[in-house]
């Protein structure tokens, strides 16, 4: 009940107190409607919510208020978030998420516009990951483009050129005759030009497919991990050292390459650290990489940490370097080299807990594939290669 004010003060106030209410609503219906659930094909990689609009985030599930839809086959529901993701619900990319860096065009085409790089469409097919790169066929069709725009250009100006010819002519036949030579062969050239499309989807329709390449994911890091875990790397760990008689003639050992490998404090990616690396704030005793490391039983991921201040130091308090290899210090003395199948000096500079025996460790900076290729049964002599 409102007091005894004025009927018409009464109307204003009623108005006034229902437009309160309505914009108390609507905000909190706009708020609860700033992230909805989109359904999306794609399983294996996060398929980005920008793909609705330019204004949408990737955001965890979480920040979705109503329950996820029913399930549907043949995908899975995302949480899109407008604007901004709700503080501390940004979605973590997934672990196996390929990351990709745009092309450096050395030579720029105007009006060309490359895919951005985390956008890019990563499917899954028979156990095999590939990811489609469309950046070759942009790049031809922008070319495609702007030669159709210099051509047009082009056109117009023989086209001139013919005018110009025909009204200097003063009605002589022959400059008459080589005006309209001259546009005849602008308008040609323009008309073939405009239709060139057709032209050539009716030579080849595959000629306007200005498709992506399709590139299939070699899985570099479970190679790795699996080099690292696996049985042949246990059975030269459980190894006695080398006596020096086998040292100086040669003795085969097991190598595998360790890195520095991307953090985005994924467990995946503190996994890794942890198995690469010393952890910069130590290991989560709560968790285990079982699912990753199936040969290494509670194997601890690192916890979480900030900044790029880490896989920095070895064991003798260096920063690492190429060229340096992780030793059974039982069986080598630190900064003592050694011989990798007589051809590549290295220096004993680290070691490890799971460097034992006949098992050495080759630092290979970020470079998964350079790891992938230093891991397998090698050759080692005592001091430099001759």
């Amino acid at each position: 009940m409102l007091p005894n004010y004025p009927d018409k003060l009464k109307c204003n106030l009623n108005i006034i107190f229902f437009a309160f209410l309505f914009i108390l609503f609507f905000q909190i219906s706009a708020a609860q409607a700033a992230c909805n659930w989109a359904f999306f094909e794609d399983t294996i990689f996060t398929k980005q919510c920008s793909n609705l609009n330019t204004i949408w985030r990737n955001c965890e599930n979480s920040a979705c208020v109503t329950s996820e839809p029913a399930k549907k086959t043949g995908g899975a529901y995302k949480c899109c978030c407008e604007n901004a993701c709700p503080a501390g619900l940004e979605a973590k990319p997934a672990a196996d998420t390929p990351k990709f860096t745009m092309p450096d065009l050395q030579i720029k085409i105007p009006g060309l516009t490359l895919t951005e790089a985390k956008v890019i469409k990563c499917t899954e097919t028979n156990g095999k990951k590939t990811c489609n790169i469309p950046w070759i066929g942009e790049y031809v069709a922008g070319i495609y483009k702007y030669a159709i725009g210099i051509v047009g250009i082009l056109a117009a100006v023989v086209l001139m050129i013919g005018g110009v010819i025909w009204i200097v002519a003063g009605g002589s036949a022959t400059m008459i005759g080589e005006a309209k030579a001259w546009i005849a062969a602008s308008l040609t050239g323009l008309v073939i030009a405009l239709c060139s499309y057709v032209i050539l989807y009716q030579v080849n329709p595959a000629l306007l497919n200005f498709k992506g390449l399709d590139i299939t994911l070699v899985e570099k890091i479970k190679q790795l991990v699996s080099d690292r875990t696996g049985g042949t790397a246990e059975q030269y760990k459980s190894m006695p050292c080398p006596s020096s008689e086998e040292l100086a003639t040669g003795v085969d050992f097991y190598a595998t390459g360790y890195i520095k490998p991307d953090n985005d404090n994924s467990k995946y990616s503190l996994c890794m650290i942890a198995m690469n690396c010393t952890c910069p704030s130590g290991q989560d005793t709560s968790q285990n990489c079982d699912e990753y490391f199936p040969n290494y039983k509670n194997y601890r991921p690192c916890k979480p940490f900030s900044g790029d201040d880490y896989c920095n130091k070895n064991s003798s308090g260096k920063t690492p370097q190429i060229g340096d290899v992780a030793v059974d210090y039982s069986c080598f003395n630190k900064e003592q080299q050694i011989c990798v199948n007589k051809k590549t000096t290295y220096t004993a500079r680290d070691s490890g807990g799971g460097i034992k025996g006949r098992r050495i460790d080759i630092w290979s900076g970020n470079d998964i594939s350079a790891a992938n290729k230093n891991s397998g049964v090698v050759n080692i002599t005592l001091g430099a290669c001759q």
